[in-house]
């Protein structure tokens, strides 16, 4: 699902990617960073970016200023933990550095196509991930991986948060 990021939108995220690289480097946590050819203001400025993206598909209210260092979900979906990962190539993949680093419930891939638009591609379970993925080095060193096309449509993952909400009600 592709969606278009306003200018208003993209000068929040713009500030909230330098607070959090600041923050970060100053209290002495190292990025992890596998791609050498961006500094930590752009992969946080994407990650943001992306960040946004979905919580717009989703309805959710996200503040791209929340302080704290990164647990591995960076929204929840009712009761379900999302882990939003990005990357700058519109046939990206989905990617985590092993295994051990997938913590949230599931994780929603998102494909910038340029300064503006992003493609919310799909998404995957944790355990669907651990059992469907391959490890492969994609020039920055091993990753545990999964292509778009092997991911799950973002409606089922809306329609399962909505029957989990509405059970409670049962």
């Amino acid at each position: 699902m592709k969606v278009r990021l306003s200018p208003r939108e993209i000068s929040i995220c713009k500030q909230a990617a330098t607070f959090r690289w600041q923050l970060a480097r100053a209290s002495g946590v190292v990025n992890q960073r596998r791609d050498q050819g961006r500094n930590d203001n752009d992969l946080d400025l994407i990650g943001i970016k992306a960040e946004l993206s979905v919580a717009k598909v989703f309805d959710i209210d996200h503040n791209p200023f929340q302080l704290g260092v990164d647990s591995g979900e960076d929204m929840w979906l009712g009761d379900i933990s999302i882990d939003v990962k990005s990357t700058f190539y519109p046939d990206g993949r989905l990617l985590f550095k092993d295994i051990n680093a997938f913590k949230a419930n599931c994780a929603v891939l998102v494909c910038q196509e340029d300064e503006d638009t992003y493609n919310v591609s799909g998404y995957c379970s944790r355990d669907r991930f651990k059992k469907d993925s391959r490890q492969m080095d994609l020039g920055h060193g091993m990753g545990s991986v999964m292509d778009q096309i092997d991911l799950s449509p973002l409606e089922k993952l809306w329609s399962y948060s909505t029957q989990r909400r509405l059970q409670k009600f049962n």
